[in-house]
């Protein structure tokens, strides 16, 4: 009987520790990454999203991209109409988990060179205290939709954690930025089945 009982208490504290030490990573497979430590202003490359090999459209026609990021804080996603959205171009902005991993804000403004923007206007803010991790990348498919509602959602939840609407924002090119920490971005991201 005493056998029985430290044999299960030895399993125990092993499955324990396994759990402890599992790969975080291997939602990330598949995806590209692009690595952003050069901050806001600088002139971040922006990818076409026809180039992808993992877009998917669903039923209601909505373009859905999945995405990873990992950082303390401030994930930046830019979306625009053109590659180089230097000429005035409209465009929309997602800080996830900005001001020191407590806030997620979605913006529109024109850019008129990489550290020029003009027409700042707040589209949604709300509160995401501890969304972002440095050792554990946040997944979520971006989903836009041609009517401008735009939806996104972790990883195994059904409801999105971030909903705004603007009938001029574009899903052909996206970008990806950093604030005062170094951010890693996984794009291009298989879909989880």
């Amino acid at each position: 009987m005493f056998v029985a009982t430290v044999v299960l208490v030895i399993l125990s504290v092993l499955s324990r520790t396994d759990a402890a030490y599992e790969n975080k990573f291997e939602v990330t497979e598949g995806c590209l990454q692009y690595n952003s430590d050069r901050g806001y202003n600088f002139a971040h490359a922006y990818f076409s999203t026809g180039a992808f090999t993992n877009v998917r459209k669903n039923a209601g026609n909505s373009t859905e991209l999945r995405i990873g990021v990992l950082g303390r804080n401030d994930g930046f996603i830019r979306l625009a109409p053109v590659q180089y959205p230097y000429d005035g171009n409209y465009m929309n902005e997602i800080v996830i988990s900005g001001w020191e991993n407590t806030r997620t804000q979605v913006r529109s403004y024109t850019r008129t060179g990489p550290a020029k923007t003009d027409g700042f206007k707040v589209l949604r803010e709300q509160s995401s205290l501890g969304l972002l991790s440095e050792f554990e990348p946040l997944m979520f498919t971006l989903s836009i939709n041609p009517n401008g509602a735009v939806k996104l959602t972790k990883d195994g939840d059904s409801y999105p954690f971030l909903e705004f609407q603007d009938t001029k924002v574009s899903s052909m090119f996206i970008s990806f930025c950093n604030w005062n920490v170094p951010v890693v971005y996984f794009f291009d991201c298989p879909h989880k089945k």
